[in-house]
């Protein structure tokens, strides 16, 4: 249990510090990746609906105290998709990538459009296909390429604690 905390600490840091650092440098159509939220449909699709919320909680406040705006919206935000996801990943082969990719472009496409619903619709401005096709789809496909290496990286951490939970059970 406590590599399992440690591991997630780790690579929500790591990847809190990645998408805050490198990957304002590394933009495509001047969009750049969730990797907290990519990280989010991975880690509730492989463990289920409880640590998906748990680590969409944690996600979301990374990404709250990154955005330095009002802490609480990607929070509970992250935290819902992570339990909705996860309550989805005992009907699926979730050891497919696929899967991770289909959820993993949903999850965006919900996430940047609550998003832009919230901070710029609801203020009368704005139009609502303009984000879609400048912001929202291009960040999809760009979380959706980056969620591959990500789901497989998830993938063997998985397995690692699947065997060391049956080898403590053993005893």
């Amino acid at each position: 249990m406590r590599r399992k905390i440690v591991a997630y600490s780790a690579c929500l840091f790591v990847l809190g510090l990645i998408q805050s650092t490198v990957l304002d440098y590394i933009r495509v159509f001047n969009v750049k990746p969730n990797l907290l939220l990519a990280f989010v449909v991975v880690t509730a699709l492989l463990r289920g609906n409880m640590e998906g919320a748990v680590i969409g909680f944690l996600s979301g406040l990374c990404l709250d105290v990154i955005s330095g705006k009002l802490i609480g919206f990607y929070t509970l935000l992250c935290m819902y998709i992570g339990l909705i996801i996860g309550s989805v990943n005992k009907r699926l082969y979730r050891e497919n990538f696929l899967i991770a990719v289909f959820f993993t472009f949903v999850a965006t496409f919900t996430y940047e459009y609550t998003v832009y619903f919230f901070s710029i619709f609801l203020k009368g401005k704005g139009d609502l296909l303009f984000p879609l096709k400048a912001v929202i789809l291009p960040e999809a496909v760009y979380n959706c390429v980056l969620s591959i290496p990500l789901f497989i990286i998830m993938l063997k951490l998985h397995y690692a604690f699947e065997d060391a939970g049956r080898a403590s059970r053993k005893y």
